[in-house]
């Protein structure tokens, strides 16, 4: 009962003192809002929509879709001309780093659009939806102009508990998240006897160039190597979702982990956006610091900050 006591003690300590103010929230959302402005400028509409099952010019309006900002600009003009043009400005301004007390829901509603409408889709557009909707509480208590600047007050009270239960949210999808990948490798009898790595990265569509792969041919040719690799993959997302419930320290190791594995895919596999989605979806579990709110009576707060 008494470590249970404190538990919660500390829980409500560090939701009346948090401020996210910080920059690797600032780093997550200019990481975010760099994954989907790559999908804009480099991705035409035609591959964006390529759905052939859609009802028209292969966009996807039915039900919650039909609030995307691509099926609302349709309707209108006919052409995503404007949903495009409103899509760049809104990331552009996020990733700079202006006013993200109201930019946020913009980031989130245009990350949603996208989402919800194209058919070229992966794991990381849904994350991005997730993440950008969890930044909501997180920014709407930021009156900074810029958010790369330090904060000149505390964030204000009313805020504080609102962003440290979206903060802990964001920690427990990233343990979903990897816990469901690590799982789900685990039902696969490729990931359990450890030759998993050795189709994906003879995959012709998601693995290695041909010139690449003669030239590694004879490492993937081991196969206690390639088993090694394997499984290396699946403890490293246990080790993420274990340690992204951790404090500071161990959510700066779950932030390098990450990082090291999806420039790892990136690399290998060329799933650009997915990775840096994810990346910065870690940054931001990791962000925030914590006010001594014993001096709130206009004395420097930032003096007393300490990490959570």
């Amino acid at each position: 009962m008494p470590a249970m006591t404190e538990f919660w003690r500390s829980l409500l300590r560090n939701a009346t003192e948090f401020d996210p103010q910080s920059r690797p929230l600032a780093f997550g959302r200019f990481l975010l809002a760099l994954a989907t402005l790559s999908s804009v400028v480099f991705t035409s509409d035609a591959e964006l929509f390529s759905d052939a099952t859609a009802a028209s010019g292969g966009i996807r309006c039915d039900g919650l879709r039909s609030l995307s900002l691509w099926c609302l600009n349709s309707d209108l003009t006919g052409t995503y001309t404007l949903a495009r043009i409103l899509t760049l400005t809104v990331l552009i301004l996020v990733a700079t780093g202006y006013r993200p007390k109201w930019t946020c829901i913009p980031h989130w509603y245009v990350t949603f659009s996208l989402a919800a409408s194209m058919s070229a889709t992966n794991g990381g557009d849904s994350a991005a939806v997730i993440a950008t909707m969890l930044l909501v509480p997180l920014c709407l208590g930021d009156g900074r102009r810029w958010q790369w600047s330090r904060p000149s007050r505390p964030l204000p009270a009313r805020w504080r508990g609102r962003s440290y239960a979206a903060q802990l949210v964001i920690r427990l999808q990233l343990v979903v998240i990897y816990l469901s990948a690590a799982g789900s490798k685990l039902l696969d009898p490729a990931w359990r006897d450890g030759s998993a790595m050795y189709f994906a990265l003879h995959d012709p569509y998601s693995g290695l160039p041909a010139s690449v792969l003669d030239s590694v041919a004879p490492l993937l040719d081991s196969r206690w190597l390639v088993g090694l690799v394997t499984w290396a993959v699946i403890a490293t997302q246990v080790v993420i979702a274990v340690t992204v419930l951790g404090r500071r320290r161990e959510r700066m190791l779950a932030v390098v982990l990450v990082a090291g594995l999806h420039l790892g895919i990136i690399v290998l596999m060329g799933l650009t956006s997915f990775g840096i989605i994810m990346i910065g979806f870690a940054l931001l579990a990791l962000g925030g610091r914590s006010h001594h709110t014993r001096k709130e009576a206009g004395v420097d707060h930032d003096a007393a900050r300490q990490p959570v």
